[in-house]
């Protein structure tokens, strides 16, 4: 079964690169993003021909830019970091969920696409892990770019065994209880048998759907 996810989802990367003019991957330093780097990498041939966009809020976890610098290093594509960081004043930072998540990954992420003249930007999104997403197609045309979706008929189960299927190194954040990695103010670790994105703060959960009509994930 995880065989068959896998040769689906290459087969989507291989026919969106094959169109794109200008394609970019999105990682975030977690563990789906991870995987489809990894799934991007083999279909490329070993390498990771196209930039890799790290959305920067400047209130991510320590271990989280660790992990981004190391994976760089180790597979040596290019990462491009964009940022808003600076337009919400420190103290305000989580206060408004909608808004800081607005302000530090939706603006920086579609100045990005404008910058690098992005025709398809592959993302690490499943239908699994929120009702917001569960509707979303693999092709999706946005505002000025495709979204290329090629995990969403992943579980979290199939991330956790493609990671040890390719032994793949991952965030230490996951050994010590968070399931799902967001900023520093809004993410705690999950208790055990608690729903994936648990840890994450739930006004922003409740207004994923409008921040993803907002040009979020």
């Amino acid at each position: 079964m995880l065989t068959e996810k896998i040769e689906r989802s290459k087969e989507i990367i291989a026919a969106a690169l094959e169109q794109a003019k200008g394609a970019m991957v999105t990682f975030s330093g977690g563990k789906d993003s991870l995987v489809l780097l990894h799934l991007i990498r083999t279909v490329q041939g070993g390498k990771i021909a196209i930039p890799v966009l790290n959305i920067d809020t400047g209130v991510k976890f320590p271990e989280i830019y660790r992990f981004i610098d190391k994976m760089q290093r180790l597979w040596g594509f290019n990462l491009v970091r964009e940022n808003n960081i600076g337009v919400i004043p420190p103290e305000e930072i989580g206060r408004d969920q909608v808004q800081c998540c607005y302000q530090l990954k939706t603006v920086p992420l579609k100045r990005a696409l404008g910058k690098y003249r992005v025709s398809h930007l592959f993302t690490a999104i499943r239908r699994d892990e929120h009702p917001a997403r569960a509707g979303e197609d693999y092709i999706s045309l946005r505002e000025n770019h495709i979204r290329v979706q090629p995990l969403l008929h992943f579980t979290r189960e199939d991330i956790w065994a493609y990671i040890r299927l390719h032994h793949l190194p991952y965030c230490s954040l996951y050994d010590r209880g968070y399931v799902s990695l967001g900023c520093r103010p809004c993410t705690s670790p999950a208790g055990p048998g608690e729903a994936e994105r648990s840890g994450r703060a739930a006004a922003k959960e409740r207004a994923m759907p409008d921040l993803r009509q907002l040009g979020y994930f």
